[in-house]
């Protein structure tokens, strides 16, 4: 049991924030992706956090996703912005104004994450509702090459493969960033240790099983230790 809980605390984790426009169907993208189930209607006044286990590129890893309730302008949600390390921005295709509200959210990201940028990706959901259809394709595409992140049309409705192909990319360029960073913090580390004369070799303290948990979130547990980190850390860095 005690090597289980090690290996546990010692696997590779990923955080995500969903985020878009009421009604453009976040949490069933959520819910598809993790369990393969749809949620035709489902409403909440609070992020909801799902946690899963998934297998990526034959390696285990612990994937955390907060589905934010709700991402009007006026509160923009920076809680989750600052706790995640990659972001899903989402809108429908059968209305423009959630694409409009998607560019700001982008912009927002951006601006927000301009001293550490994030791995993104613009989804348009709803695609099995061709004849709503108000966002042509290139519209949605142009958008994701002048922000820099990748695209894809879906229907969470229709199970659409490329829900999976998203997702996991995102995880694994996300897991390729942290393993970059781990290898230059141990690099600086180690060079540092040999120009004090350090006796400790530069040392540094370090999709096969659906049915992901949702836990109802509260904000300020959720978030609280997570953006103080980053805080300091940037903090940290700037006062080098």
């Amino acid at each position: 049991m005690k090597m289980k809980t090690e290996d546990k605390n010692n696997m590779p984790k990923v955080r995500i924030a969903v985020i878009g426009k009421s009604n453009v169907g976040k949490s069933a993208l959520t819910v598809r992706y993790l369990t393969r189930r749809y949620i035709g209607e489902y409403r909440s006044n609070t992020d909801l956090l799902y946690r899963q286990t998934l297998t990526i590129n034959n390696s285990a890893l612990e994937v955390e996703i907060v589905d934010v309730c709700s991402c009007d302008l006026a509160r923009f949600p920076e809680e989750p912005i600052y706790w995640a390390d990659v972001c899903v921005v989402v809108y429908d295709i059968t209305s423009k104004k959630t694409l409009a509200h998607a560019v700001e959210l982008l912009q927002r990201v951006h601006q927000l994450r301009s001293q550490n940028q994030i791995p993104l990706v613009l989804l348009g959901n709803k695609a099995d509702l061709e004849h709503l259809r108000e966002i042509e394709e290139i519209e949605g595409r142009t958008v994701a090459v002048q922000h820099g992140c990748q695209f894809y049309e879906v229907s969470v409705a229709e199970n659409s493969s490329s829900i999976y192909t998203a997702f996991d990319l995102l995880l694994s360029e996300c897991r390729s960033v942290q393993s970059s960073q781990k290898t230059r913090k141990f690099s600086v580390s180690k060079m540092i240790g040999t120009l004090i004369g350090n006796n400790n070799n530069g040392k540094v303290i370090p999709n096969t099983n659906q049915g992901g948990t949702v836990v109802v979130c509260q904000k300020s547990d959720l978030y609280k230790s997570r953006v103080l980190k980053r805080r300091h850390n940037f903090t940290a860095t700037a006062s080098l």
